[in-house]
């Protein structure tokens, strides 16, 4: 499909689209680049094969016709400056980015006439994060959101969608502000809620915090879970999609209040009601679970 793919970022994602690749016979070859110096090493001890890890961007730009980018959504212009200087102009480059109005807008104003671009957004992962915990499943059955640049279906949008779907994924083309408010509400607002969670717990009195952890029951559990991703790039999502992800902040802090208030008043029937709203949502999204591979850490 191609000779050449080039992965910026080689972590869970990138790692995982490398064994994909790999598995899928997608590429005749693959190269990575990552500003982490240790990521060298790691791949001969991760015992990945057929990987050349290089250390100038120029060189493996110019070499690649497909660019896949994965790293935090705040750092995409240097990488876009690189590519409209090094790339071929056959070049494709696609990303793995949780926010797209950012980037598209971005690309837009400054690299349109420079190269191809095809904002994807691979809706797949675990809590663990590094090229150690990456495997070719992670994107099996999970869904994949493009959003091009001009809202339209190209060549290029047509070939990024065969690749993901290579991978075991299903696409949907969405417009980028589309895909930034579905995933605000899917995604960010409930990280925003976890990170805010495990703060609270740690501002309770010395003395229960041990407890707190001794103790921490199913819900606590889970909500910790994903606190463990990389806080690079979750750091670059809040503030990229900033405006959404505060709107919907307000909306929950009403909800709770809301909750709140039934509850001083004994509202029992209305807290039945709203509790058994929420679990047939529970149960449509199971039924339209994306089954993709998970790896519990307990």
């Amino acid at each position: 499909m191609f000779s050449n793919i080039l992965i910026i970022g080689f972590g869970l994602i990138g790692s995982s689209i490398a064994k994909g690749v790999q598995k899928n016979n997608l590429s005749k070859k693959i190269t990575v680049f990552d500003t982490d110096k240790t990521v060298k090493k790691r791949i001969v001890s991760s015992k990945f094969k057929h990987i050349q890890y290089v250390d100038k961007i120029e060189k493996a730009i110019s070499d690649a016709d497909l660019v896949i980018i994965c790293i935090p959504v705040l750092e995409y212009e240097k990488v876009f400056k690189n590519i409209a200087k090094f790339g071929k102009s056959n070049l494709i480059v696609t990303d793995v980015g949780s926010t797209k109005l950012n980037i598209v807008k971005l690309f837009n104003k400054n690299f349109k006439s420079k190269f191809s671009y095809v904002p994807s957004h691979p809706i797949a992962g675990t809590e663990k994060s590094g090229l150690e915990n990456g495997f070719a499943e992670l994107f099996h059955n999970r869904y994949n959101i493009i959003s091009p640049t001009d809202n339209k279906k190209t060549k290029n949008v047509i070939t990024i969608k065969k690749f993901w779907e290579n991978l075991g994924m299903q696409v949907d083309i969405l417009s980028a502000k589309e895909h930034d408010r579905i995933l605000g509400i899917t995604s960010h607002l409930p990280h925003l809620l976890a990170y805010s969670l495990v703060r609270t717990a740690m501002k309770t009195e010395k003395s229960m915090k041990s407890n707190i952890i001794k103790y921490s029951a199913g819900g606590f559990r889970d909500f910790t879970r994903i606190t463990e991703n990389n806080p690079n790039m979750w750091r670059d999502v809040f503030l990229a999609n900033e405006k959404i992800i505060v709107e919907l902040s307000k909306s929950l802090i009403e909800e709770i209040k809301e909750f709140g208030q039934d509850m001083t008043k004994k509202q029992s029937s209305k807290l039945h009601t709203k509790l058994n709203e929420t679990r047939k949502v529970r149960k449509g999204i199971i039924k339209a679970k994306m089954a993709g591979k998970f790896i519990p850490n307990d």
